[in-house]
């Protein structure tokens, strides 16, 4: 089904000022810009300004920012699995409709907002974060310890990185057996 919005301002994120045009999507998508086009249904426009869906290039869609490594040391790993849902529809209530996951986000959260199992933005994927020793994904601590926020998987879950890749060294392969015992 096509759907015409018809005569608002368009941004077309190229740096021009707004500028009058009609719009139809076609299945969720931009299909045409311009002048005098048609579709199946109209939205009247007039007045407002339309702007395409936006890209969040680093997002963590399985936490929350308000979740500190306290909360998370004695939170059951599923957890995130139910809370995920209200952080896809924040971030598509945001106007955000595709997403660069830096890593939290899993293929079965991909495919179940794909297959309209749940409603979210379009993503890419990273699965685990990349870092390098001592980085923000590194869970050895100065004192010797280890941080749970970032160094602990649930079942499945791929150790990648400097966590899990023993091309960055014997202490992060070491580190690597250690997170999943």
């Amino acid at each position: 089904m096509r759907t015409l919005f018809r005569g608002g301002r368009v941004f077309d994120g190229t740096g021009a000022p707004l500028a009058s045009a009609d719009l139809v999507i076609d299945d969720g998508r931009i299909v045409a810009v311009g002048s005098g086009l048609d579709g199946d249904e109209a939205i009247e426009c007039e007045g407002k300004s339309l702007l395409p869906g936006l890209f969040d290039c680093h997002i963590h869609l399985m936490g929350r920012y308000e979740d500190d490594e306290l909360t998370l040391t004695h939170r059951p790993f599923s957890y995130a699995f139910y809370a995920t849902p209200a952080n896809l529809r924040t971030t598509l209530a945001l106007g955000i409709t595709t997403v660069r996951d830096a890593g939290g986000a899993d293929l079965g959260l991909k495919r179940a907002v794909e297959d309209g199992v749940i409603p979210g933005p379009r993503m890419q994927i990273a699965v685990t974060m990349l870092s390098q020793t001592g980085g923000h994904n590194d869970p050895w601590l100065p004192s010797g310890g280890t941080s749970v926020e970032w160094g602990v998987g649930y079942p499945g879950f791929p150790m990648v990185g400097a966590t899990g890749s023993t091309a960055f060294g014997p202490r992060c392969a070491r580190s690597s057996a250690r997170v999943r015992t």
